[in-house]
């Protein structure tokens, strides 16, 4: 038995390597067709993780730079704001009312593609309460839409959506 155990781990060792390689290199030739490339997707997941985190920390002007210049977002607290402006606007305006007070905002998993300077993503997010008890406050969805602008990934379209309660027996 000691002896497999010795043969097994580095094989499983080598597999696990190229496993990670193959994904974190963009693995096939079919991963980079079209303008795909680990570097894309790893950037674009950056800016979906900044945005949560720009809530968060209440930093409007860098959640609304995370858009571009025409950028839109809409969710059921917001019907929909155009351009850096309106969104930094309407996140000011959610701060001050107290709406994102006492929660801590995360994402993923997500579903990234990627084709040439444009790409879409939909990620999960919950939201968890952890002012006066810890519970998962909300549950949705972001769709998005990036444009890479400047060798910049940005967010052109973003769509939230809230999931609704499971029902109660």
């Amino acid at each position: 038995m000691k002896t497999v155990r010795k043969v097994s781990i580095p094989v499983v060792a080598a597999l696990a390597g190229a496993v990670v390689a193959g994904t974190l290199t963009g693995g096939s030739a079919t991963a980079t067709e079209g303008g795909d490339s680990a570097a894309d997707r790893f950037a674009i997941r950056e800016v979906i993780d900044r945005s949560q985190m720009y809530v968060d920390l209440k930093d409007t002007a860098a959640f609304a730079n995370l858009f571009t210049k025409d950028g839109h977002y809409e969710s059921p607290f917001n019907p929909g704001s155009d351009g850096r402006a309106e969104i930094e606007a309407a996140f000011d305006q959610a701060i001050e009312t107290g709406f994102t007070k006492g929660l801590r905002h995360m994402t993923g998993p997500e579903k990234i593609d990627v084709n040439g300077s444009t790409a879409t993503a939909t990620s999960w997010y919950w939201i968890a309460r952890n002012e006066t008890e810890h519970s998962v406050y909300s549950t949705g969805t972001f769709t998005d839409k990036f444009r890479k602008v400047n060798g910049k990934w940005e967010i052109e379209n973003r769509v939230q959506t809230i999931d609704a309660p499971a029902p109660t027996s």
